[in-house]
């Protein structure tokens, strides 16, 4: 030893190679959601995303608190509690299903990354209503595979065209996806309408599966819950959850169920992806299915309910816009296309205070509308159709 210290190691001086995205993430953004609504200022009244403010009901923050408090919260099975499973399986009791063929998931929208992921190859069309959800047409392309689209026609309030319906599909669709209500419209296909698709895709003779998004389901203002399609078409894969009926948009907790092939592959991905839903969510949503839950569900009906008519009243009388009625969900869609793009107004809105989203973010059929939630008091919604109304001013003039 002489005491000297070490020369650090020479490090190269060529640059590391920049990274790039493997090829099924490139060309892939934030959704456009995402995009306007992270830009909201201090003060600004949200209609954007689709999360309610309601709180979540009591008998499931009380379960919550207990089992945080009282139990030991490790892994549960990858597929998620069997109770839980249990419960999910008896809404459904047309399918005939096994626990077996539920995965309890980390949300809607990863119930719906595992059916398209397990569903789609490269080339496989995928039939996608326009407008739609944005992550339909992204997570199809991250499978590899070629999404198509029919129209829910703006010129009739977004309504199911079967026709239209049958034209697009071909011997090609591997997978349709069904909305129902649907997110941004808030409209609710009818039994004879779902009748309709299950028949036109069964004479098809694309032997496709229909995924069924049904996180909507239990907010609706119809009277009756609406029909499933999977009560006309078997070969369903069922996307569903808490998020949006039971104020549980942070717990993380959804489900997707359906054909036992199809099932076990996702199962599969799941495990990997996610390894299993969050336990302490998994036990509180348990108290879901209790009375006091489907109280409560039917409370945040009435509320919505109430304020959709507030809202949409003061969009027709105070801004003179046509919007549609929505039958379910907490979106309405509000025609804007004589002041400029979708964008544009959305851009305008922001300005002034209010955020909303662009119709085209949802597809073709949105432009020319913005997507406004409801998902506020009434005195909110009042001063946001008020800030509405001062961007439109500005854009007429």
């Amino acid at each position: 030893m002489n005491g000297s210290v070490s020369e650090p190691p020479i490090m190269s001086t060529k640059s590391s190679k920049q990274f790039q995205p493997p090829a099924f993430l490139r060309g892939i953004e934030r959704s456009p959601i995402r995009q306007i609504t992270d830009r909201a200022k201090p003060g600004d009244i949200s209609f954007g995303l689709g999360e309610p403010d309601l709180p979540t009901p009591d008998v499931i923050r009380r379960e919550a608190r207990r089992v945080i408090q009282e139990e030991q919260n490790g892994y549960t099975l990858q597929a998620g509690l069997p109770q839980l499973r249990e419960l999910v399986v008896k809404d459904y009791p047309h399918l005939n299903l096994s626990t077996d063929q539920v995965i309890i998931t980390a949300g809607s929208q990863e119930a719906m990354y595992l059916a398209l992921m397990t569903l789609v190859e490269a080339g496989d069309e995928v039939l996608i209503p326009n407008p739609g959800f944005v992550a339909y047409p992204t997570i199809t392309r991250m499978a590899g595979g070629c999404s198509t689209y029919y129209q829910l026609p703006a010129s009739s309030d977004f309504s199911f065209d079967l026709d239209e319906f049958q034209r697009r599909l071909s011997s090609k669709t591997k997978v349709v996806v069904c909305t129902s209500p649907s997110n941004p419209t808030g409209r609710t296909f009818s039994q004879d309408e779902l009748s309709g698709m299950a028949q036109a895709v069964e004479e098809s003779g694309s032997d496709a599966f229909i995924i069924s998004d049904e996180i909507y389901r239990d907010l609706y203002y119809t009277g009756d819950r609406p029909a499933s399609i999977s009560e006309f078409y078997p070969r369903t894969v069922v996307i569903s959850g808490l998020s949006k009926s039971m104020s549980m948009t942070g717990w993380r907790l959804g489900w997707i169920l359906g054909d036992p092939g199809v099932i076990a592959a996702a199962h599969l991905l799941h495990g990997y992806v996610t390894t299993c839903a969050s336990t302490v969510s998994q036990k509180a949503a348990l108290a879901a299915w209790s009375q006091e839950a489907g109280e409560a569900r039917q409370q945040h009906r009435s509320t919505f309910q109430k304020r959709r008519d507030h809202l949409v009243g003061l969009i027709r009388n105070e801004c003179g816009l046509r919007c549609v009625t929505p039958e379910g969900a907490f979106y309405t869609m509000v025609d804007i296309g004589r002041y400029g793009s979708s964008m544009e107004v959305a851009e305008a809105m922001l300005e002034a205070g209010v955020v909303t989203v662009p119709g085209n973010a949802f597809g073709s059929e949105g432009e020319g509308f913005l997507r406004v939630s409801f998902c506020a008091d009434l005195p909110v919604l009042t001063e946001g159709v008020k800030r509405m109304n001062s961007a439109l001013k500005n854009l007429k003039g």
